[in-house]
């Protein structure tokens, strides 16, 4: 069953310290005048004596440059490190030890790190219809978006990850949402299970093979509060079962041979 891992103080230091040696690539998630931003980043310096990590200001999806990080604001960040992902809430913190034309800013060395196998971040297939409703503007903007009645609109999940998921949609849908925008989504991803209810980025858009349309979104936030790693976890958990649902079959076909 997946689960994050919590990670020893003392071992929690040498990885944040070797992630830092290997100007390690990572992703920072911040929120931005009610919205999410997701960009990418590298760890470039510091270390737990001065209780800081510096990394470069993110680069968002096509390359454009998270516009401002802010003394005080709270800091998502996961990065890879062998079959695991790993990951802490932080800071930002003053960065008057770093030059200004580095490009670079400062975040609270991490209190605590948590890490999920990378497994749950590959895509499975729930084996069931799993109805999703989704709407323009993020979780936030739930109640508004009814009451102006510019609608909830229905998909069906086409396959799950700890990271995000990809929905069958109506091609009129798709077309409401470009690259970057913010979407809210809410699914029940096992029959009596939870409902879960979850911040997303639009990411794209796929012809598939039987004519239906797909697209993408990409969860956004859950890094950056213990609710939100929890929300994760169970994701995670569920991803688990639908992958060992998708092997039974081939199990049994060798096993058969």
């Amino acid at each position: 069953m997946e689960k994050l891992i919590p990670i020893e103080q003392d071992r929690k230091d040498e990885i944040v310290s070797a992630a830092i040696e290997r100007d390690t690539h990572c992703v920072l998630t911040t929120k931005e005048d009610g919205e999410w931003r997701v960009g990418k980043s590298q760890m470039v310096g510091g270390n737990a004596e001065a209780g800081y990590v510096a990394v470069h200001l993110p680069q968002e999806s096509g390359g454009s440059q998270v516009p401002s990080m802010t003394v005080g604001d709270t800091v998502g960040v996961t990065f890879r490190r062998g079959h695991k992902k790993c990951m802490f809430s932080t800071t930002v913190i003053s960065g008057q030890d770093l030059p200004a034309e580095s490009k670079q800013v400062a975040l609270a060395w991490p209190q605590t790190i948590q890490e999920l196998q990378r497994r749950a971040y590959q895509r499975a297939k729930p084996g069931r219809r799993v109805r999703v409703r989704f709407w323009q503007g993020g979780v936030a903007a739930r109640a508004s978006v009814e009451e102006e009645g510019v609608g909830i609109m229905d998909g069906t999940l086409l396959d799950l990850s700890a990271g995000g998921m990809r929905i069958i949609v109506g091609e009129s849908q798709s077309r409401f949402f470009k690259d970057g925008d913010s979407v809210g989504c809410a699914l029940t991803a096992k029959p009596r299970g939870q409902t879960f209810v979850l911040d997303a980025v639009f990411r794209h858009e796929q012809s598939e093979s039987d004519g239906t349309v797909s697209f993408g979104v990409q969860f956004v936030g859950l890094e950056t509060s213990e609710a939100g790693r929890n929300t994760l976890a169970d994701l995670a958990r569920i991803v688990t079962d639908y992958q060992r649902a998708e092997s039974r079959p081939q199990r049994k076909q060798l096993a058969a041979h």
